[in-house]
C-alpha cells in the first residue's frame, strides 16, 4: 500500500437508490451480519443525493440520524465520518 493510503473497508453496503425506510432496514440487517462476521470497518454508500425530484440530499441525513440513535448503538457503532469520496460514510464497529 502506498504511503498516505487508508486501509480499505472490510465491507461496503450500497444504499443509494433506496427510500430512507428501506435503506435503514437494509443497514440494520447488514450491520447485524457484519458484526457477527467480525467486520470492524464498513463503508455505507448513500450517494450524493441529487437523484430525487427536489435535487436535495435526503438519504445521508436519515442514515446519520439513525447512526446517532439507540438502534445503531446495539450494533456497537463506535464512530462514523464522511468518506473521502463524499458519497459514503465510513463506520467503525467495536
Amino acid at each position: 500500500m502506498a504511503r498516505g493510503e487508508v486501509d480499505p473497508p472490510d465491507h461496503e453496503v450500497d444504499l443509494h437508490g433506496l427510500r430512507p425506510e428501506q435503506a435503514l432496514r437494509r443497514l440494520a440487517q447488514e450491520l447485524h451480519a457484519l458484526r457477527v462476521s467480525g467486520a470492524t470497518r464498513i463503508r455505507i454508500i448513500t450517494g450524493r443525493g441529487w437523484g430525487n425530484l427536489e435535487q436535495k440530499p435526503i438519504l445521508r441525513g436519515h442514515v446519520e440520524t439513525w447512526l446517532r440513535g439507540a438502534e445503531a448503538a446495539r450494533f456497537r457503532v463506535v464512530r462514523f465520518e464522511v468518506a473521502a469520496k463524499g458519497g459514503a460514510l465510513d463506520l467503525t464497529l467495536e
